[in-house]
């Protein structure tokens, strides 16, 4: 935890004259912690981000009268985001709701949820249970977008709900700022969760605030006569094929649409070509799609559960499918998140754009090492139908016989083989 008042902690070094800057105050104009620091030496006044989230990383400096970012890990995006919002600086009433759910007794720790990605705000809050289990000492006080308000888990003393759009994420609001000083002045003591950007496995239970309890793992059949497949639709980011047309129609006609010309029609024609392949293979098929946009027609033997805005109910019903799904396929991004939190396993479409934020998606399940990396695959994203669906086949009828051959009995010393005879 970050200390907030009476006096914030935050250790940042004047850029001129390389001395320690002075903590004066704090603000949190939105999604950004910042200390308010003045140097003894120059007199030059910063805003300096407090160490949570992203900052835990890369913390930057502000000069409060020039607005020029110092940002010496080269964090070009993080550090226009500060910038940016700053030269733009708004002062306007946003809703506020403030839930008192319990009585505050100790002293409070902020968990501030805002962001401007989905997936941020979301693995921010998760960081809500390890105060609720491991720090009795502290009332906790959870700030979320207005889309997260279904997810706060039981036990958190109060709950700020801001209807702060994702699109207006990083924006500096000063009338936000003294809204939250308002809301944590009486307070005697308050902290500042460091709200982890990437909780470990271990340290929460997805089933806590979703109220959705994941794919029993024991469960899995040996052989699956039904599969449950999910793919997550999004139109934003697709999965797309550039080395072959996406279906037998666009064979059949010699033609192939680029990936810029019809990018959801190639992605819905390429999700019906796996249903078709998987199909083949099993009649019963249990087959889904999830997801934002609803722009292209599927077939009426695929469940159809796209829409075109978030809601709760749907969130909810969306889990529930999560949590019955044998394996869930999607590209890569946070709209992998709940998915493989819940699904027995995941195959995750990723492009080389996309590398260098790998496995920054995924939930994972903790467990056997070995199980894991067969219940979690990654390919290219431009992977055709025909190629996925024989990796998907692989995985469903294959992890029966992989954990066979895994068991415990079979590769740990010390048991006494007679008696498994």
């Amino acid at each position: 935890m970050i200390p907030l008042h009476p006096v914030p902690e935050a250790k940042h070094t004047c850029p001129f004259c390389q001395t320690l800057l002075e903590p004066r105050g704090w603000h949190i104009p939105g999604m950004r912690n910042l200390a308010e620091l003045v140097c003894s030496a120059c007199g030059r006044e910063f805003y300096g981000d407090l160490t949570a989230g992203q900052a835990l990383y890369t913390p930057l400096l502000l000069e409060k009268k020039t607005g020029v970012v110092h940002d010496v890990y080269g964090i070009d995006w993080f550090a226009e985001w500060l910038r940016e919002s700053y030269a733009a600086r708004k002062d306007y009433s946003i809703p506020f709701e403030v839930q008192e759910r319990s009585t505050v007794t100790q002293p409070v720790v902020l968990l501030n949820c805002l962001d401007t990605l989905y997936g941020h705000c979301l693995l921010k809050l998760l960081n809500a249970q390890h105060y609720l289990d491991h720090r009795p000492d502290v009332d906790l006080i959870v700030m979320v977008p207005s889309f997260l308000e279904w997810m706060i888990p039981d036990g958190v003393s109060q709950v700020w709900v801001v209807d702060l759009p994702l699109r207006q994420g990083t924006e500096w609001n000063d009338w936000l700022a003294r809204e939250i000083r308002h809301h944590l002045q009486p307070f005697t003591t308050a902290s500042l969760s460091v709200a982890f950007s990437h909780p470990h496995p271990d340290d929460f239970d997805i089933e806590r605030f979703t109220g959705v309890k994941p794919f029993p793992l024991d469960e899995w059949p040996t052989d699956i006569e039904q599969p449950a497949v999910t793919v997550i639709w999004r139109e934003d980011r697709l999965w797309r094929n550039e080395r072959q047309p996406a279906s037998r129609g666009l064979d059949k006609i010699k033609r192939q649409f680029t990936f810029e010309e019809r990018p959801a029609k190639i992605q819905a024609e390429l999700v019906v070509a796996l249903a078709e392949a998987l199909r083949q293979e099993w009649h019963d098929l249990d087959f889904a799609v999830v997801g934002l946009g609803r722009s292209e027609k599927l077939p009426d033997w695929i469940n159809d559960l796209r829409e075109n805005e978030l809601n709760t109910d749907r969130e909810r019903q969306w889990c529930a499918r999560y949590a019955a799904t044998h394996v869930v396929v999607g590209v890569h991004g946070s709209n992998m998140l709940l998915p493989s939190a819940h699904a027995a396993s995941v195959v995750e479409l990723i492009g080389e754009d996309r590398w260098g934020n790998f496995l920054q998606d995924i939930l994972f399940r903790p467990g056997d090492s070995r199980e894991m990396f067969f219940r979690y695959r990654f390919i290219e994203d431009d992977v055709s139908a025909s190629r996925l669906a024989r990796l998907l086949t692989s995985l469903l009828r294959g992890l029966p016989k992989f954990r066979f051959l895994m068991a415990p009995r079979f590769c740990k010393h010390g048991i006494d083989y007679e008696l498994l005879r």
